[in-house]
């Protein structure tokens, strides 16, 4: 079909299909080789040439996955001409592959990865939908160069190349999202089901029409819409049992989309909507420590001994709602506009039980390295609930249009919040004291000690008084509004096609925590655990019984509130030192241009950033007359120019050679630059101690300098071979240091708080291989292998020790291996992952034995679908198999940190497509 246009240049138009034509391929390379000019189709399988001369043209289309189609066109001067292709194979095996399967989900994700002009890594839903990932995080971790840190066994933050969570951006729909949590930027995807995903991508390289404010990556999740899909509904129901509780538990989805004509268009309309529920009861066991400290042996010996640790069980109830709802509207090939939205509801009602034995509170009766024995100490016993509800909601609207043969005009805003809401959560504290006690490395191995009390006043719930009842209710939220607007013009320089582009961005960010806490010392009578006893835990490690029930405390505590005694200083300090708003506005603008010379495409360009940053917070003081509040207001404005320069380029038909430069920067995170100080100045004997701790809002943002090379080979069929090395450079990074002796902290002895450091290096290199063996004879032309390696090494500076470190949250050694098996109608896939250790967490700004570590971890997952009808589908899901724990150290494995185990979870259910 071919539409006069009154300009010179010819345009050509169009999609990349499937065989019956009802939804489209992303990443399809559409070219036109005499002209030298490629292109690749968008999301729904669009494509576009603009401005293109007069006369006879061949169009060719390549997918991996499917062959190779081509077709003549005679285009005119000032004609627009639609040309569709359907991606068609020889029988019902290369068809599945194209749009079905394990093959159907590499093959999307290679795809869009080799089309892309910058460096990224993809996981499409067919894709999400091989794993038994229960959100976003985790689907994430199968990605080469891409880690995930856990909570609760489940993924919570993606880490990218090494890089902390807080310094890698987040974007739903193409709008960012805040955090949720009240000290950081990073973005909690624990909180988003999978489910509604339609892809989820990693980009490792920044272009300039991109935010800059990114150093380890852009994590982009997008949703479903009914251009993706055509008209679909699917149906998804699980069961999901937890080992560690023997509970079994629900999840339920749907997605659904549909195509309407409207006005004179045909399927022009269209609108997509997900659900997903979740309900979870499970929990954990967990030992933790303080440290290991020198400790004097009665025989006047140091040895490294345990001051204070912790026995903890968590029963948890968690519940996650998410929904999409996402109109697309075409009324003509020159224009579009959309409307997505996100929004996922996660909460947790969890009781969390604590026995802390404060071995430092007694004598050392026996003490050598595996066991320590202690008499006259004190234990508490800790029983907290809450209810915590975590919120992540995206709006996004915009459009396109194209004017004459050669401009591109689109345009966006958004509206994103995130918020953590924790009301009511009631803490009791029991005291138990002179009471001999002990903990000893052999019965479990040195990562989980077992601690325990001698003889009968340890186990005696009368012994444990009531010392005090806490009630918190804290709300943070985060808030941001963002316009941006971009223009591009396709052109020529000389005989090479390119394009020019420029836009600029706002971003408006609010952020703003809450705290309300009670803090009870009095309560008109002497109490005891065993005025509260609940129901025994099964805890693993040791005797954790008895507690307070979780039921009897509440009760008591709204029955008897008004007759309680109020610790109003206390009170006051914990309210109102984590209460702040902050304000972050930022501005930015930038030029880019792409030129393709033969089979290289090189583009780049330089953004502005422009960041104004304002906050209001509190300094506590503490003296030995009271407590005082003043008020403490932090501000700064920067301005960064931030070049990159990109190179692509084509070895052939099977290769694909990519090489960047980029600068970028990572801003403060809230907790660090927050305005709040607590500081204790007190008196002894004529001595003034002047300690505390405090935020910094003149922190400067870390700048990185960053550099890619890679090389992909796509040997043919759904397979690809790929390496690449990368490396940055970390300019001004965070740091906690003593600042005292300096500024408004002059006559301090001790002020701890986040600093810019020196300089920091990370290099790294990336091994990825996926293979689909087609070419075996049946049954096993069935086998799909994916496997990738990341090793990445960091060196950074610190003002206050000797040598260097590595970077916080960076393993060495990342692998990820999968097996499949897809034919007959089922599908089977068991996939290992693996992480190295990792510092986690520097305690003690001096003394490198308090360095905490995350151990090194290896899951095996397995997911199996069966066809049990062409629309009907069984799943069986394990997680964990071999149900392995989550273990942390201080210095070395010897020395543990935290043990936690989770147990395995199997998930079973039925799905059906429509």
């Amino acid at each position: 079909m071919a539409v006069a246009n009154a300009q010179d240049g010819a345009s050509l138009v169009g999609r990349v299909l499937t065989s019956e034509g009802s939804t489209g391929f992303e990443g399809a390379q559409v070219a036109i080789p005499e002209l030298g000019r490629t292109t690749t189709t968008a999301r729904d399988g669009r494509y576009r040439f603009n401005d293109l001369p007069a006369g006879a043209h061949t169009v060719v289309v390549r997918y991996l996955g499917a062959p190779e189609d081509a077709e003549r066109v005679e285009l005119d001067a000032g004609e627009r001409m639609t040309v569709d292709f359907r991606l068609t194979g020889e029988g019902t095996q290369l068809e599945d592959v194209l749009v079905v399967g394990q093959a159907a989900g590499q093959a999307a994700a290679i795809n869009q990865q080799r089309a892309s002009d910058n460096l990224k890594s993809v996981v499409s839903a067919d894709a999400i939908g091989q794993f038994p990932d229960q959100n976003a995080a985790e689907a994430l971790r199968r990605l080469p160069g891409v880690s995930v840190a856990n909570d609760q066994g489940e993924g919570r933050f993606v880490i990218v190349r090494g890089i902390d969570p807080a310094l890698s951006a987040t974007t739903i729909n193409g709008i960012r999202v805040p955090g949720p949590e009240d000290d950081t930027r990073q973005v909690n995807l624990d909180v988003v089901s999978s489910d509604l995903l339609e892809s989820i991508e990693v980009i490792k390289t920044v272009t300039p029409d991109m935010d800059g404010d990114t150093v380890g990556g852009t994590v982009a999740l997008k949703s479903v819409t009914a251009f993706d899909r055509g008209n679909s509904l699917s149906l998804r129901g699980y069961g999901s049992f937890a080992e560690i509780n023997s509970e079994t538990s629900p999840r339920l989805s749907a997605a659904g989309t549909r195509l309407f004509s409207v006005g004179d268009g045909k399927d022009n309309l269209g609108v997509a909507g997900s659900i997903s529920w979740f309900r979870r009861d499970f929990g954990s066991d967990n030992v933790e420590t303080s440290g290991w400290p020198e400790l004097e042996t009665p025989g006047g010996d140091e040895i490294r001994g345990l001051e204070e640790a912790e026995q903890r069980d968590y029963t948890i109830t968690r519940e996650r709602l998410s929904a999409s709802l996402n109109f697309d509207y075409r009324p003509s090939a020159d224009s579009s506009y959309f409307l997505r939205t996100l929004f996922s509801d996660f909460s947790d009602d969890e009781l969390q039980v604590t026995n802390v034995f404060a071995f430092e509170e007694g004598d050392v009766t026996a003490l050598d390295a595996r066991s320590g024995r202690f008499e006259g100490a004190e234990v508490e016993r800790l029983s907290e609930a809450r209810e915590e509800t975590q919120e992540i909601f995206s709006l996004a609207v915009g459009g396109e249009h194209v004017f004459g043969a050669a401009w591109t005009l689109d345009y966006q805003a958004g509206h994103a919040f995130a918020n953590e809401d924790n009301p009511s959560a009631l803490g009791a504290t029991f005291v138990g004291e002179d009471l001999d006690v002990g903990y000893d490395l052999a019965p479990y191995g040195s990562e989980k000690p077992s601690l325990f009390g001698v003889g009968a006043a340890f186990d005696d719930a009368a012994n444990y008084a009531l010392d005090e009842l806490v009630l918190e209710d804290s709300f943070t939220e985060e808030r941001e509004n963002s316009f941006e607007i971009n223009l591009r013009r396709d052109t020529n320089f000389g005989p090479w096609a390119g394009f020019l582009k420029t836009g600029a961005k706002a971003r408006l960010r609010e952020k703003e925590g809450r705290i309300d806490a009670f803090v009870y010392e009095g309560f008109g009578g002497d109490f005891t655990v065993a005025d509260f006893v609940g129901a025994p835990l099964d805890y693993p490690f040791g005797a954790i019984n008895p507690y307070a029930g979780r039921g009897e405390v509440r009760d008591f505590f709204f029955a008897n509130r008004d007759s309680f005694e109020l610790n109003a200083e206390d009170s006051d300090l914990d309210s109102r030192i984590d209460d702040y708003d902050v304000e972050e506005n930022i501005y930015a603008g930038y030029v880019m241009a792409s030129v393709d010379i033969g089979a290289a495409r090189i583009f780049g360009g330089v953004r502005v950033e422009r960041t104004e940053y304002e906050a209001e917070g509190t300094t506590v003081r503490v003296t030995d007359d009271g407590v005082g509040f003043d008020p403490f207001v932090g501000d700064k404005s920067y301005t960064d120019v931030l070049p990159s320069l990109h190179l692509r380029y084509a070895l052939g038909e099977r290769a694909v050679l990519r090489a960047s430069y980029a600068e970028t920067l990572a801003r403060p995170d809230f907790e660090a630059a927050a305005p709040r100080a607590e500081l204790e100045i007190e008196e002894d004997d004529g001595e003034i101690s002047r300690e505390g701790e405090a935020g910094n809002p003149d922190l400067d943002p870390l700048r990185a300098q960053n550099l890619d090379l890679s090389v992909e080979f796509y040997p043919g069929g759904v397979s690809v071979i790929g390496a690449g090395v990368f490396y940055k450079r970390l300019d001004d990074f965070f740091v906690r240091s003593d600042i005292a002796g300096s500024g408004t902290y002059a006559e301090f002895d001790e002020v701890i708080a986040t600093v810019n450091g020196d300089s920091a290096d990370l290099y790294g290199v990336e091994l990825n291989f996926v293979r689909q063996f087609r070419n075996l004879p049946s049954p096993f032309d069935g086998t799909l292998i994916s496997a990738n390696y990341t090793y990445t090494d960091s060196e950074a500076t610190l003002p206050f020790r000797d040598g260097d470190v590595p970077l916080p949250r960076q393993s060495e050694n990342l692998f990820n291996l999968a097996l499949g098996y897809d034919k007959y109608g089922i599908s089977m896939r068991l996939a290992a992952s693996f992480r190295d250790a990792y510092l986690d967490e520097i305690e003690e700004l001096d003394d490198p034995a308090f360095d905490r570590y995350a151990d090194d971890h290896l899951q095996f997952d397995f997911t199996g679908k069966f066809r049990m009808a062409p629309r009907l589908q069984f799943f069986f899901n394990v997680i964990n198999i071999t149900d392995e724990p989550f273990f942390a150290y201080f210095d070395e494995p010897r020395y543990a940190s935290q043990y936690e185990e989770y147990g395995r979870t199997v998930e079973f259910g039925l799905g059906y497509d429509f």
